[in-house]
């Protein structure tokens, strides 16, 4: 884990792709430049942030984009504390690969033993799993709490958060096409706007 004070990034925000905005941003330390794409960037308003970051990577990104290759440097993050936040200078859109779309490369597994041909107990798993559906339907499972939460894009505990207007921190962790779906709800539905220095939502 490496922290660096004073660093600078440069989010840029964009909105071409099919998945929905998402935000990529440059990194200038005292240490070199870095290209950030980590999900949690996708909560931010474009601009440019005064932080402390606590990067927990360094690595060699190559990939193709418009008929082109693309060899990178970036900077995976596992926080950051911002300090101060302004617009960018020049606010022109750019071409970005969404960093949902990008391939990731496959690793190579190690041979495996030879699998012995399956046994009759395969057979008596099935008739197992036909019970099990039945009563996780009749049951009230964890599914019931988000049912009716925008089909479970927001769970029980936010929309109780969102009727009555009390600040919202959404998860960084979760698939990177839901946190956006969330933001987006968030702001554009519920009239919430994200605070970058806390990272929480806070209803307006």
């Amino acid at each position: 884990m490496i922290r660096i004070d004073g660093a600078q990034l440069r989010v840029k925000r964009i909105r071409q792709s099919r998945n929905g905005a998402f935000c990529v941003a440059d990194l200038s330390t005292a240490y070199g430049e870095f290209k950030v794409k980590d999900p949690l960037l996708d909560q931010f308003e474009e601009g440019e942030y005064q932080a402390t970051v606590w990067i927990s990577e360094i690595y060699l990104s190559q990939y193709i984009a418009f008929g082109k290759g693309v060899t990178e440097i970036r900077a995976r993050l596992h926080d950051l504390q911002v300090e101060s936040q302004a617009e960018l200078s020049t606010a022109h859109e750019q071409a970005e690969p969404d960093p949902i779309d990008e391939q990731r490369p496959v690793r190579v597994a190690p041979p495996k033993k030879p699998v012995p041909p399956p046994s009759t107990a395969k057979d008596f798993s099935h008739f197992n799993k036909g019970g099990k559906p039945q009563s996780g339907s009749s049951g009230s499972g964890p599914q019931e709490s988000t049912q009716g939460g925008h089909d479970g894009l927001l769970d029980a505990e936010m929309l109780r958060a969102i009727v009555n207007r009390d600040p919202i921190k959404l998860d960084a962790t979760v698939e990177r096409a839901l946190l956006r779906r969330q933001a987006a709800e968030l702001g554009q539905r519920h009239g919430y706007r994200f605070d970058a220095k806390q990272q929480i939502w806070f209803a307006q």
